[in-house]
């Protein structure tokens, strides 16, 4: 990660939870909500109307949207499991692929598992540049 993308990321969770609170204040639509999310790149559609669903339910049971403390200690990063890392050693091994030499978190390691069973995994991408 770069600088640049780590405020790339805190911009856009802090952009996400302004969002969340005028939505579930009813000060924005879902189309506006959503129009807002994709500007700053924020756009897979399932995801989105996943979101505007559990924003749905706090709106009408009213209930705030998470605050940012919540948030924090929701996306604590957690290691890649051993299972994950076995799964991926043995799908290199099969494929004759590089194994990633960098530290993994559990989402990186579930992408690797599902881009090596897509065909479109880039070793380089989980590398350690040096």
């Amino acid at each position: 990660m770069t600088p640049l993308s780590d405020a790339l990321t805190v911009a856009q969770k802090r952009a996400l939870a302004a969002l969340e609170k005028a939505y579930v204040a009813g000060e924005i639509d879902g189309e506006a909500f959503a129009a807002a999310l994709a500007a700053f790149g924020i756009s897979d559609p399932i995801d989105v109307a996943f979101l505007l669903s559990a924003l749905d339910v706090c709106r009408e049971w009213g209930v705030p949207a998470p605050t940012m403390s919540e948030r924090v200690t929701a996306a604590k990063v957690e290691p890649a499991t051993e299972a994950q890392w076995a799964r991926i050693r043995r799908d290199c091994k099969e494929r004759n692929l590089d194994t990633p030499d960098a530290e993994l978190t559990k989402a990186q390691a579930s992408n690797i598992i599902e881009s090596i069973a897509a065909g479109t995994y880039d070793a380089k991408a989980f590398s350690v540049p040096f």
